[in-house]
């Protein structure tokens, strides 16, 4: 499942909750979720340690537009300072950090969490945490498109969703007012 609209590339936060709130609620198994941005999240499983358990809030720390935080019993499964090197095809070979990430589960439910907002371009940083989205039955990414070169070589199928967040047209297509002129996405521009 891409999430279009919680897409750090496109100046979301990427905190969203409405995906990891539906894999949680449902009671997924082999499920993973890349990436939650979440600096406090991180620093708490940080405090908490590996093979430890801990109630966390996580995500929807931006802004109310993005959710509601998801209480998790989460299992700190690895921990990582963010620093991988992309396996492509997309950035292959470059280094990339996210700053402090960590891996934690809950049930079936696998979630990477990390300090500093960008794409799952690849299944690099996820490995490095000792998660292979490649072994999952559901994977959540919150990403456009530039995910599709990696994830495209495995996945079954692609679906495009999305969820409230500060991206969502229907939710903020309200707030403009005095534009003056018609503005897609807001307006039905088929007439021009």
């Amino acid at each position: 499942f891409a999430d279009r609209n919680d897409n750090t590339g496109g100046g979301a936060p990427g905190d969203g909750t409405g995906m990891l709130r539906t894999f949680v609620e449902a009671g997924l198994q082999d499920a993973c979720l890349l990436y939650i941005v979440d600096p406090e999240a991180v620093a708490e499983c940080e405090k908490a340690g590996v093979g430890n358990s801990l109630t966390l809030k996580v995500g929807a720390k931006s802004t109310p537009l993005q959710g509601e935080p998801v209480e998790m019993k989460a299992e700190v499964v690895a921990l990582s300072d963010g620093s991988f090197e992309y396996e492509g095809p997309r950035n292959r070979g470059l280094s990339g950090s996210l700053g402090p990430s960590v891996h934690i589960r809950q049930g079936g439910v696998h979630v990477v969490l990390v300090s500093r907002p960008e794409q799952p371009f690849d299944t690099a940083l996820a490995l490095t945490l000792g998660l292979d989205p490649r072994q999952m039955r559901y994977i959540g990414l919150k990403s456009a498109g530039h995910f599709r070169a990696c994830y495209e070589t495995f996945a079954g199928s692609i679906h495009v969703v999305s969820e409230p967040n500060v991206h969502d047209h229907e939710l903020i297509k309200d707030h403009y007012e005095n534009l003056g002129r018609k503005l897609f996405p807001f307006d039905d521009i088929s007439t021009y």
